[in-house]
């Protein structure tokens, strides 16, 4: 019964974390970004909030510190718009509800289930037992792989030192919130009623569950802040006012740096959505140097920061001097086991089985559209990204396709559901115009 106690005030006090800041703002600042609802006001919270969490790590500030300046911050809030404040205004969400709903009943059964994935006890851990016991990023050269990123494990340590700082899964439950979240976020794409939204969310929910994303392992938050990017980008697609492209600018820059430091694949994740999404939007040039500014300051922040710590990325991952050896017949060796292995853990996502055939219905019925292509040109750089991944790599390649591949084919896998979107939407205004004729 505690630990039921424990689970309910650890979402209660996730939930207040991203939410209250929304409530005490004023609802000027929120004008300019168009179509936003409560959901994208959280996340939009939620990517503000782990950003700064993050500069408090690389200026080894303690992370405690960064609670006290929130509820600094809090109070500031209180005292400035304390006038303003009405709690009989509050309307309920019936997303945010379904949202606090579900986190609790998965993290009944992360509470139930409660074990360490390999990779997680072997790498992940460490490094938040480490944030956990206030030490900094340069004590993480004590550890194995010592170049993989800190971001996931210092939310991690985050969330469970407060507000109990009981049991570590409790800070684990945090992935399940942002997993929730992001696929709320993407229903809202659809111009559907909201009680049909909602049941499109939990198909999704029960097609991607599975304790093993909740064990450790980072691959649900890069699967969580894809989707995200995702909403954001659709939300500039559908805005027909271009003079708030910048804000959403600002919003997918810092998705792109909590990707590029949750882990080393989610740089290039972010380089290729930024990529699809310049060319096949019509920004201003004002916006497009923006965008390819950020990314370069976003890169460079990563470089300079790993330098600086004398970071270096495993020479052992890639043998890429062996691999540009062109020995043929081991080069065709490799593309057939990493083609075969690929058409194996495709075909055991149902994401991809259902999301690929209808892009391809798509492309041929309908007329190509800026958000079909940016679907198209992301969906060729990430299966190029899958096999130059594996096509580096000389020894043991087979060995690291399976025990890694599936896990890199679902990071992705939720940007996929814009198709199925795009497709209800075309569906959903097909009917209204033939109701009208």
């Amino acid at each position: 019964m505690i630990e039921i106690y424990y689970i309910f005030s650890e979402i209660f006090f996730i939930s207040i974390f991203f939410s209250l800041p929304i409530l005490l703002i004023n609802k000027n600042y929120y004008r300019k970004l168009e179509k936003i609802n409560f959901i994208d006001k959280i996340s939009i919270t939620l990517i503000v909030l782990v950003n700064i969490l993050f500069l408090f790590s690389i200026f080894n500030i303690n992370i405690e510190y960064f609670f006290y300046l929130y509820i600094l911050v809090l109070f500031f809030l209180v005292i400035s718009n304390y006038k303003k404040i009405n709690l009989k205004n509050i309307n309920f969400d019936y997303f945010f509800i379904v949202l606090i709903l579900f986190t609790f009943f998965l993290s009944v059964d992360l509470a139930d289930q409660i074990y360490f994935s390999w990779d997680a006890k072997s790498n992940w851990f460490f490094k938040t037992l480490n944030f956990y016991q206030n030490q900094n990023i340069e004590n993480l050269k004590n550890f194995n792989n010592f170049d993989y990123p800190h971001l996931g494990p210092l939310i991690w340590s985050f969330f469970w030192k407060f507000p109990h700082g009981q049991f570590e899964y409790l800070g684990r439950i945090f992935y399940i919130f942002i997993y929730l979240l992001s696929i709320l976020s993407i229903s809202n794409c659809l111009k559907l009623e909201t009680f049909e939204k909602l049941i499109f969310a939990i198909l999704l929910i029960s097609l991607t569950y599975n304790y093993e994303l909740f064990s450790g392992l980072q691959d649900v938050l890069i699967f969580s802040l894809v989707l995200l990017f995702v909403r954001f980008s659709y939300l500039i697609y559908e805005k027909k006012n271009k003079s708030n492209n910048f804000l959403f600018i600002l919003i997918l820059l810092a998705i792109f740096n909590i990707l590029s430091w949750t882990k080393n694949e989610g740089i290039f994740y972010g380089l290729f959505l930024f990529f699809s999404l310049i060319f096949t939007y019509n920004f201003s040039k004002f916006d497009k140097k923006f965008i390819i500014l950020g990314t370069i300051v976003v890169l460079l922040i990563r470089i300079l920061l790993f330098k600086y710590y004398d970071n270096q990325l495993n020479p052992e991952y890639f043998q890429m001097k062996d691999t540009f050896s062109f020995d043929m017949l081991l080069l065709f060796n490799k593309l057939k086991t990493i083609t075969f292995y690929s058409l194996i853990y495709f075909s055991q996502n149902p994401i991809y089985l259902i999301t690929i055939p209808l892009l391809l219905y798509i492309l041929y019925k309908y007329p190509r559209k800026d958000i079909v292509n940016f679907i198209f040109y992301f969906l060729i750089l990430n299966f190029i990204f899958i096999y130059l991944t594996y096509m580096f790599k000389m020894d043991e390649v087979e060995l690291l396709i399976r025990a890694s591949m599936k896990r890199v084919i679902f990071q992705t896998s939720g940007f996929y559901f814009l198709i199925i979107i795009i497709y209800v939407n075309n569906y959903v205004k097909l009917l209204k115009n033939n109701k009208k004729s």
